[in-house]
């Protein structure tokens, strides 16, 4: 009786483990969408013009929203704010199904980044303490979907980050991955930790630098100085509340938040890509009790955008210096890059085999993914020049792309046809959402969440 329950089994747990594929809508339950953070929704969606709804004011700035669900699969919209609170919304109307807050009393605590959700409908969120002048403390913690705090997990060795976490499910575990920086300032390192959700408790399975930094090295291009204005500055532009804005739109100082990992499913063991804001760009991989690192490359303290993994393996990111590079994600030989002229704080959006859309500052780029190449068609130059600067990064559905920035941009694949809405004034920093119906959930820079009907 035995063996006729394997086959079942071994193909529920390849679902549960690859996720969504290709062509189908997924959960936007993770920071830019899925796992391998692509930031792509495949459903038909229409122009985002007029909101549904919009919520009350939040402190909300880095933090973008994610998509779950409560028992009767009616979806769920999760964010953080900078006082410390995790709320969860109804996509109905945009009322609060519940808050939690996850500041200690009298401390200084912010979150920063987006929570990731489980397929158990379980949220996992980070946030970070300030402990001192420039020493910042990170806590992992879980909560399901009716509000229980289940456990935290305050980070060893001063680990601090401003990245998101990244949850994968399995019929045997719920696995998470998160990029931080430990140490002290004088030795500070990146690691990826590995934690298994063990219900009601944690346990850290493996920690595993991707590379070692030197900050004493003439060719090293920090000190211990540099770091400290660093992550001072990070900590500045996203825990100030209202965020720093003038009358043109042109808001943010040239300042990246550390990068999010992408974890790419689909293979017999699972590969964690990062570039890090520290000195390594490289790639681990999960054999089910410990990590290895498959391949890295050191760099010069260079800031990077998260790292966005394609269907066939192609890892891309962008840089302070404008470059957008790619990276065959098994054995990081470098395919192309490409000049985008201005810093890329925001993660790139890849659909398929067909294309990467890069926001840079105030520019939006259209590349072919085959060989990074501007992707030009009849009357289409493959850029578009947006209205005000902006760090958020794109969405994308089958048929649109949704930008953040001193108003709400939709424009279709080739950037010929656009909408604007100009009420809306993004904060910069938080990133859209899409419902699997093609909604479109975005943040203001007065804290509001505001619901777009995406479908036509």
């Amino acid at each position: 009786m035995r063996i006729f329950w394997r086959i079942p089994i071994l193909v529920f747990a390849l679902v549960a483990l690859v996720g969504c594929a290709g062509g189908k809508p997924i959960r936007w339950g993770h920071f830019h969408g899925n796992l391998a953070s692509q930031g792509v929704q495949q459903v038909d969606s229409g122009f985002a013009l007029s909101p549904r709804w919009i919520s009350k004011p939040y402190r909300i700035t880095s933090s973008s929203p994610v998509i779950g669900s409560d028992f009767q699969d009616r979806e769920i919209i999760y964010i953080g704010t900078t006082d410390g609170l995790l709320l969860a919304l109804r996509s109905e109307d945009g009322s609060e199904k519940w808050t939690l807050a996850l500041a200690d009393a009298g401390s200084e605590t912010h979150i920063i980044s987006s929570p990731s959700v489980s397929d158990q409908r379980n949220i996992y969120v980070i946030s970070n303490r300030k402990t001192g002048e420039d020493r910042y403390r990170s806590t992992l913690h879980k909560i399901d979907q009716f509000r229980n705090q289940k456990w935290s997990y305050s980070f060893p060795d001063n680990g601090f980050a401003t990245g998101s976490p990244k949850v994968m499910t399995t019929l045997k575990e719920a696995l998470i991955f998160v990029y931080l920086s430990v140490g002290t300032v004088d030795g500070l390192q990146g690691e990826l930790f590995v934690l298994r959700d063990e219900g009601n408790q944690v346990q850290l399975v493996d920690r595993k630098p991707l590379g070692t930094c030197r900050y004493d090295l003439p060719e090293s291009a920090a000190g211990s100085g540099d770091l400290v204005r660093f992550y001072g500055d990070t900590w500045n532009l996203v825990s100030k509340w209202p965020p720093v804005s003038d009358q043109s739109g042109v808001v943010l100082p040239d300042r990246f938040i550390d990068p999010t990992v992408a974890v790419v499913t689909g293979r017999a063991k699972p590969l964690i890509a990062i570039a890090d804001n520290l000195c390594s760009v490289g790639v681990f991989e999960w054999d089910g009790t410990g990590l290895s690192v498959i391949w890295r490359q050191q760099h010069r303290f260079e800031k990077h955008s998260s790292v966005a993994v394609s269907p066939n393996g192609l890892m891309v990111f962008g840089r302070q210096d404008g470059k957008v590079q790619a990276y065959d994600v098994e054995t990081g030989v470098e395919m192309w890059d490409y000049e985008a002229t201005q810093p890329v704080f925001s993660t790139p959006v890849i659909v398929e085999d067909r294309y990467v859309f890069v926001v840079s500052k105030d520019h939006i780029q259209v590349l072919n993914v085959s060989d990074g190449t501007l992707a030009r068609g009849d009357n289409s130059t493959g850029m578009l020049t947006l209205h005000g600067v902006t760090h958020s990064s794109p969405a994308v559905t089958a048929n649109r792309v949704y930008v953040s920035t001193f108003e709400m941009l939709t424009v279709t694949y080739d950037l010929k046809t656009r909408a604007h809405d100009t009420n809306f004034h993004g904060n910069g920093l938080s990133s859209p959402a899409i419902g699997r119906d093609g909604a479109v959930y975005v943040v203001a820079e007065d804290g509001r969440i505001r619901k777009y009907a995406g479908t036509e």
